[in-house]
């Protein structure tokens, strides 16, 4: 089947991005993936000195559970930035530390009896050999949730250009719930990557297993099926990459996540127009993109919405994981039943201000976005539903509704997409009425 290492090898840029795929390996096979990658990157890559640590923090482990390929990528980028170019026919000597360390995550959902949840780490040290040990970053026993994701030390004032290479690495470490340190400018000699021993336990722990009770499973998901869904969460995460605004970035590791949460949660669960939910909702956060790009949060909020709405997801964990402003969309888009409500007093200040008003993050104009597109989309994809007065709802809903709503704060362009796709449903409609 076509997965995600095929697809992540096509496009680079999506590459260090790519959704995990953990699975279980040896630190020395590890080593020995890294040093076979770099010889395909280089006639003459560096050499490797690797030494495990044992001290005060612990004995690391034998073992790591990560996404292989990434972590493998990841390190063969930190090779190579601090080994520097080759000098004459010698080839940089690259030296990697490895040290047991933890980190602690706050637990959100239960504070009653964990508020903290400890996981193993290995703290990785990879440098040039110049560089002398206190120079080094150092290896703390414990990386808490403030610190992870986080690099403080990368960070400039006004940076005079975008370093690739150090993002791709951060944004590798971050989706595995790691921790990256990495000196500012210039070319660092040495760098510090902390990922977690067992990435799937922290990923567990972090999503918790939600009830799904009140969705149902019509039918088995036949391959053809899966592999298309697939495809369609991989289309999403590459037009997502392309859709980048340098005002205010999409983090592609939350889009990651949220992907990853989508599917596991899902699952083979069907929405009532016949669609797997996860594609139905990245289908929405398309239309989102489309219309929004420039607001991640708002885009944020379409992916979670229907996670709390369909799976009970806890608005705290949202409130936990995410910032106010995603928060604040969701919850205003769950409290939303009837469309007739989404005609808020406070769209009269978006009138003949619509740009301005998407870039202040508007909550009640990202609720109207946001339900709208699913709206478009439930219409679009009417001929999966089995419940024909539903079609019938929705569309004249819409026509008499979302189409008002859509011309007098989004525009026409949306209003006639609603409304084309409303006349649309209404035909299958009849037709599947007539076949009764």
């Amino acid at each position: 089947m076509y997965d995600w290492v095929t697809y992540s090898n096509r496009k680079e840029r999506a590459k260090g991005h790519a959704l995990l795929q953990p699975t279980e390996i040896s630190f020395d096979n590890l080593i020995r993936k890294l040093e076979f990658a770099l010889s395909q990157e280089r006639t003459h890559p560096p050499r490797l000195l690797v030494a495990k640590t044992s001290d005060s923090m612990g004995t690391l482990a034998s073992h790591i559970i990560c996404d292989v390929n990434q972590v493998v990528y990841s390190l063969v980028k930190a090779v190579l930035r601090v080994g520097g170019k080759p000098d004459g026919a010698s080839a940089p000597m690259v030296r990697i530390q490895l040290h047991a360390t933890s980190l602690r995550f706050t637990d959100p959902l239960d504070n009653s009896y964990a508020p903290f949840m400890l996981f193993q780490a290995a703290g990785l040290v990879v440098s040039n050999v110049s560089v002398a040990s206190d120079a080094f970053p150092k290896v703390k026993p414990l990386y808490d949730d403030k610190a992870v994701g986080s690099n403080p030390k990368v960070e400039q004032v006004v940076p005079p250009s975008i370093d690739l290479q150090t993002e791709t690495i951060s944004s590798m470490i971050h989706a595995h719930y790691g921790y990256f340190e990495c000196p500012v400018g210039g070319n660092p000699k040495a760098m510090l990557l902390v990922l977690p021993i067992d990435v799937t336990a922290i990923r567990d722990k972090m999503m918790v297993k939600l009830p799904i009770d009140c969705l149902t499973s019509d039918r088995p998901v036949t391959s053809k099926e899966q592999a298309d869904s697939m495809m369609a969460l991989m289309q999403f995460h590459d037009y997502v990459c392309k859709s980048l605004y340098p005002e205010d970035p999409i983090d592609i590791g939350t889009i990651s996540n949220l992907l990853l949460l989508l599917r596991q949660y899902f699952g083979c669960k069907r929405h009532a127009s016949g669609q797997l939910f996860y594609v139905r909702v990245v289908g929405i956060a398309q239309l989102v993109v489309d219309w929004v790009f420039h607001s991640p949060k708002v885009i944020y909020a379409s992916l979670l919405y229907e996670l709390v709405r369909h799976t009970c997801l806890p608005l705290s964990y949202v409130k936990a994981h995410y910032n106010l402003g995603v928060y604040a969309f969701v919850l205003n888009v769950v409290s939303i039943d009837k469309h007739q409500a989404l005609n808020h007093p406070s769209l009269l200040y978006v009138q003949n201000r619509l740009k301005e008003a998407i870039k202040e993050e508007h909550v009640q104009l990202a609720v109207l976005f946001i339900k709208l597109a699913e709206r478009l989309y439930d219409l679009r994809h009417a001929a999966g539903y089995t419940m024909l007065e539903e079609i019938k709802y929705m569309a004249y809903e819409t026509l008499t509704v979302d189409v008002k709503l859509a011309k007098q704060y989004l525009g026409f362009e949306i209003a006639e997409a609603l409304a084309a796709a409303a006349e649309q449903a209404l035909k299958i409609y009849h037709r599947k009425t007539i076949n009764q």
